[in-house]
């Protein structure tokens, strides 16, 4: 991976803002994948048949308007790739839905269309992983030229349980959790479902003191509502009870059809996997298994980093782990490359 290093650090150096990366054009549209449904999209348009990346935001309220995606798809795009960064609505909602992936699927398809040519995928959390199901199947294989998952999960299962024992490290992936299933497991506690998608918010909009919303709700709950989020604040053992209850009101198949691990089997395209050493989301365990489960061809299609420069959301300034720049910038490189850039 080291020898893709110097085809990554360019790319750093521009995070880090080392080198000049300018503002480039930006156009808006709306993707038609059929008559009555589109997708909101940025496009980042490269040199005339540039290669393209097809770039999937994650759970963020602010969707494709999200200064940390933007500034990716300006880096991405001064690398000289063309970029299509579409919105999901359910995504950008908090919404752990079963319409991801065959959003993500129909998406690529139609963005493969447009340009005529294979594309890659780049993505991370949630949404790297409902991608990798996504773009499993052997037709998606033949046009997708690499991916980069970011802090990616391999089983649903396993990631339920890792993410409620870390709240206290990390609780948005919680509360987005609880946003989504509140109502099925505690159906007369009615107002946590509304609590609870406003302290997701808190916690991923950074709103302080009198912009946040999720302490003035808290004064408005009953007495059992309050309950149960102190109970979930301070009681472990309460936190890890959930996860067989929250199991059971999923979807049927949610985790059969939503886990990467159930579709590597016809996978074929470079792939690299980042993930943050002390990620308290997603266990980098889960990148690991994917990693040791792909039977891509030859062990060069994939590549795998657990980096202390990552968090789960972002990253930390490159000054404080100089020894990871090399590995990154080689993992960097190493998609870059398999990108056609």
């Amino acid at each position: 991976m080291i020898r893709y290093s110097f085809q990554g650090l360019p790319f750093l150096l521009k995070y880090a803002d080392m080198i000049d990366s300018p503002e480039s054009a930006v156009r808006e549209e709306h993707v038609r994948v059929s008559k009555k449904i589109s997708f909101r999209t940025k496009i980042f348009p490269g040199p005339e048949h540039s290669p393209a990346i097809y770039l999937q935001h994650g759970m963020s309220n602010r969707g494709i308007d999200d200064p940390r995606i933007l500034t990716l798809a300006k880096h991405l795009r001064n690398s000289g790739a063309t970029v299509y960064l579409p919105e999901l609505p359910e995504v950008k909602g908090l919404e752990i839905s079963e319409d991801t992936v065959p959003n993500i699927r129909t998406l690529f398809h139609e963005i493969v269309k447009r340009e005529g040519q294979a594309i890659s995928f780049l993505s991370a959390s949630f949404s790297a992983g409902m991608g990798m199901v996504a773009l499993s199947g052997k037709e998606e294989q033949k046009n997708l030229k690499s991916a980069l998952l970011v802090g990616t999960y391999s089983d649903f299962a396993e990631t339920l349980p890792f993410s409620l024992s870390n709240y206290h490290l990390d609780p948005y992936a919680v509360h987005v959790l609880l946003y989504n299933y509140i109502s099925k497991l505690e159906p007369k506690l009615s107002k946590l479902e509304e609590f609870y998608f406003e302290a997701a918010l808190d916690n991923g909009l950074k709103r302080m003191g009198e912009e946040e919303k999720a302490p003035k709700l808290l004064k408005k709950l009953n007495q059992k509502e309050r309950e149960f989020v102190h109970s979930l604040q301070t009681d472990p053992g309460f936190r890890m009870a959930l996860v067989e209850p929250i199991l059971s009101v999923l979807p049927h198949n949610f985790i059969l059809r939503n886990s990467p691990k159930n579709y590597l089997s016809d996978w074929k395209a470079p792939i690299a996997l980042l993930h943050g050493s002390d990620d308290p989301v997603i266990s980098p365990d889960e990148s690991e298994q994917l990693f040791g489960s792909l039977r891509n061809g030859k062990e060069e299609h994939k590549v795998i980093l657990k980096s202390n420069l990552i968090t789960h959301g972002d990253h930390l300034p490159f000054y404080t782990q100089l020894g990871e720049i090399p590995k990154l910038a080689g993992l960097w490189g190493f998609f870059l490359k398999k990108s056609g850039l």
